[in-house]
């Protein structure tokens, strides 16, 4: 176990026996609140009153799991007649088995979900509750939030379909120590990053730490460049799996790109997981990790005397696109249409993603969720850093590996995983991705 993690574990446990030897001595007012709490469920079960509501999420690492668990614990303590029956999975995992839950007699009523198409397919069957009618009603709880981020759960019909637990974006992040001792300054331009990268490869040191072996890695680099060089409008266009076509010289150009990086990249990426990549960048195998904002808890808990720096992507000279977005959203919860519980559902989620809770997310876990005033006190200027840059964010995007129809989705990431074996052209990558997106505009609207 990190010490980190067994740091707060032995915390919690002294905690929780803290509390439990009060409440054996007849400890005053903790006494009464736990009896008085115990005093309602058993009501409320007795009456048939309590509600259960399935939560399902995709954070079952500790501390995050924990932290998530104790929140709804909380909230069943305040609220006796809700009862909570939580589920969880890792990431790729939980992204195949919501699939196949939600529409079913099993769907979660409250559940994780990404901005973009992936929740969009839901939509489509009618399956997320609209929660537009909830915040218009409710002008103190949409004047708390910030709104650049809660736009991004806002689809082109105008319905707000989630509200965000997370607030993410990609930045590069690169170790202090190495950029200093090889004389390099932060690049802010593609020549100045090719140089930097030329630069520590010549010194025998790795300069992009980068695993593939789950594609989704790799479609995070291309989704940025293709903002780069593909027209915002175009991009929009092709996202829609009603009109895309991928006919835009400038998505061959920005595979042309990351075929560049791949010599500068962690050996055979394909064979190696992402969070291996992240590995490498702290034990300083590699210079230069293109990582989340939400990576920045694991990177200062495996190596806490670690000294890092984050830059943007680098702009490109001439490309057509748009260099101003911010690769990222926020990642947060929906809820099904399906669920007896809506009001009772979108109360919870007031408190679970509003300030209070959120402020403590932030303190104790380092996530920032969508809500004003989270960072009040927070010191970790890494943290502060990543905030802000989503605060100054003049446009921010879905993931490429959510914003797409699943089956385009799914053929982008073989064909870049192929790319980056070196099986295939950028030319032929392409022209297989334009089949898919053929293929999509008449299985849109059949629920496939």
């Amino acid at each position: 176990m990190k010490r980190g993690v067994l740091k707060r574990a032995l915390c919690g446990g002294l905690a929780a026996v803290m509390v439990l030897s009060m409440a054996a001595c007849g400890g005053g007012t903790g006494t009464t609140a736990v009896n008085s709490t115990e005093e309602k469920t058993t009501e409320a079960k007795a009456s048939g009153e309590q509600k259960v509501i399935k939560f399902m999420h995709r954070f079952p690492d500790e501390p995050y799991n924990s932290f998530i668990e104790s929140k709804l614990h909380e909230y069943e303590a305040m609220h006796p007649e809700i009862k909570f029956e939580i589920t969880s999975a890792q990431n790729q995992e939980y992204k195949e088995k919501i699939k196949i839950v939600v529409g079913g007699d099993d769907t979660p009523d409250i559940f994780f979900s990404w901005v973009g198409d992936f929740t969009e397919r839901f939509i489509r069957e009618d399956l997320i509750l609209d929660l537009t009618p909830y915040m218009e009603a409710d002008q103190q709880w949409k004047d708390s939030l910030i709104e650049s981020q809660i736009e991004q759960y806002i689809n082109k019909d105008g319905m707000l379909y989630g509200i965000p637990f997370r607030l993410d974006c990609k930045l590069f992040f690169y170790n202090s120590k190495i950029f200093e001792e090889n004389n390099i300054e932060v690049p802010k331009t593609w020549d100045e990053f090719m140089a930097a990268c030329e630069t520590l490869k010549a010194a025998g040191i790795t300069p992009i730490a980068y695993g593939n072996q789950e594609p989704w890695s790799a479609s995070h680099y291309i989704g940025t460049l293709n903002q780069i060089f593909v027209p915002d409008d175009v991009r929009a266009k092709d996202y829609d799996p009603a009109s895309g076509e991928f006919t835009d010289p400038g998505y061959v150009e920005a595979l042309k790109h990351y075929q560049s990086l791949l010599p500068y990249m962690t050996e055979n990426p394909n064979g190696v997981k992402p969070d291996m990549g992240r590995t490498n960048f702290v034990m300083e195998m590699a210079a230069m990790y293109y990582a989340e904002l939400i990576e920045i808890p694991y990177i200062k808990q495996d190596n806490p005397d670690m000294n890092f720096g984050m830059f943007n992507f680098p702009k490109v000279e001439g490309a057509k696109g748009n260099q101003d977005i911010l690769t990222g959203v926020p990642e947060g919860f929906v809820v099904s249409s399906k669920t007896q519980y809506p009001d009772e559902c979108v109360e919870f989620l007031k408190w679970f993603l509003g300030k209070e809770v959120g402020t403590q997310q932030c303190q104790e876990i380092g996530w920032f969720n969508a809500a004003k005033g989270t960072t009040e006190g927070l010191t970790d200027t890494a943290l502060l850093d990543g905030y802000q840059a989503v605060m100054d964010a003049k446009a921010m995007s879905a993931w490429l590996d959510n914003a797409l129809y699943s089956t385009v989705c799914d053929e982008y990431l073989t064909t870049v995983s192929d790319l980056t074996n070196g099986d295939i052209t950028p030319e032929e990558a392409m022209a297989k991705i334009q089949v898919k997106a053929k293929e999509a505009q008449t299985l849109v609207g059949t629920g496939k």
